[in-house]
């Protein structure tokens, strides 16, 4: 989310600047050398952990960054240390399905690194601490060398109660949307995120407390609420947001009927502004297949897109035609050429090669076969006839009903 992102940049910024003018420290566990090499930092050290059994901490606030301050290109092995029970997920921005372990740094660079903390339900009640490390190495010849590593510790209180907080985004007249959600747990004067969703949905078991949750949508704050939540309590929070989203998005498929293949994709959306007139707006298609991305394209645009429900359609074929496999279609509305929201993803299997060409005869085949079907009959019938009256004959023969006579023609006279 822009304002996240924005945030973290900021922040190691000014990380760096330190780094580079006062030779000092990171953290308490982390040297940065002056004369280069590996640095850390980030949220990750300074934040409050207070995680029930069996639920989890994340989101863009939740965060390593590692600095390369050599004057070459550096690699760099993640790890983590922690309680029995519990789990440090290192993972891309916004992306927990990329886990992050080794990478490359060149000069002067950095990495921004989003955490998830995760506990178990067998995981013990206590006041405990865990740490991430950032060490660098290298693999020549002589096998792997270690060089300089850093270290953030943080505290994890692991609570044995729970409870269950539930939000969802709607529009104003009800519609569930696509939205950011972040949930907030409340201590003291500071507020720490506890959970995060981007699908306008979000399930989080939490400890007893105060929290606040808040809704957006291209990063701006469209909705916001406060509430207490005891142990063993299920809360259920509704997000008005004013906004703009995607009411509708199917797909049909259609097929080539001279050939039998697949042709096209029939992209059918509506798009509902329940906000206000925007000037320039562009609707992109988001195409993936099996789950590689294939391309992304411009399919509307409106100038301006005024407040009300709007229909549209879009055949897609690829640029270098289907091939058999799954393809996955989400749809990206822009606004001022900025992102603001974007459809839940839809799928179709497409299968090529099972197609039967039409040369022309094929629509005689039918005809061909009933004919040659209808002679073979004929001549088993004609057979099975003829058979019959030979042996018919055969057996009138043997019973003497047949006479030899002679004709004129044979008889002779004698003189």
């Amino acid at each position: 989310m822009k304002i996240a992102r924005l945030i973290k940049i900021i922040t190691i910024w000014l990380a760096i600047c330190a780094l580079s003018l006062s030779f000092a420290v990171v953290s308490s566990n982390c040297p940065v050398n002056a004369e280069g090499g590996l640095g850390i930092s980030g949220s990750f050290s300074s934040w409050t952990f207070e995680i029930p059994q069996g639920s989890s901490m994340s989101g863009p606030d939740i965060y390593v960054a590692v600095f390369n301050n050599r004057d070459q290109n550096i690699r760099v092995n993640m790890s983590s240390e922690c309680p029995i029970g519990v789990n440090i997920i290192l993972y891309e921005p916004g992306d927990e399905s990329s886990i992050v372990t080794d990478f490359d740094l060149e000069p002067g660079g950095y990495k921004i690194i989003d955490v998830r903390v995760e506990v178990t339900l067998d995981a013990i009640p206590t006041d405990t601490t865990m740490s991430i490390t950032a060490t660098e190495y290298t693999i020549g010849g002589g096998g792997i060398q270690i060089g300089k590593s850093g270290r953030l510790n943080a505290n994890l209180k692991i609570v044995g109660e729970s409870a269950t907080a539930n939000v969802q985004a709607v529009s104003p007249d009800g519609t569930p949307v696509i939205a950011t959600i972040r949930l907030f747990k409340q201590i003291g004067s500071n507020k720490y995120e506890v959970a995060y969703s981007e699908t306008g949905i979000l399930n989080a078991i939490v400890s007893p407390g105060n929290y606040s949750v808040e809704g957006y949508v291209g990063g701006e704050l469209l909705d916001e609420e406060s509430f207490e939540i005891a142990a063993d309590e299920t809360k259920t929070i509704t997000l008005t947001v004013g906004t703009i989203y995607f009411a509708q998005f199917d797909i049909l498929e259609y097929t080539n009927t001279d050939t039998g293949e697949f042709a096209f994709a029939e992209m059918v959306y509506t798009i509902n502004n329940v906000y206000e007139q925007e000037e320039n707006a562009a609707v992109l298609l988001d195409v993936k297949g099996d789950n590689e991305p294939l391309e992304q394209k411009q399919i509307g645009s409106f100038s301006p897109l005024p407040v009300g429900s709007f229909g549209q359609s879009y055949q897609y074929t690829p640029l270098e035609g289907w091939t058999t496999g799954d393809y996955k279609f989400k749809l990206i509305l822009k606004i001022a050429n900025e992102i603001y929201t974007s459809s839940p993803e839809r799928q179709i299997n497409v299968t090529v090669g099972n197609g039967h060409h039409d040369t022309g005869n094929d629509s005689n085949i039918p005809l061909i076969v009933g004919i040659v079907c209808a002679v073979i009959v004929l001549l088993a019938i004609a057979f099975f006839i003829i058979y019959r009256r030979r042996k018919r004959h055969q057996s009138r023969k043997q019973k003497g009903e047949y006479t030899p006579h002679r004709t004129n023609k044979h008889r002779r006279r004698r003189n």
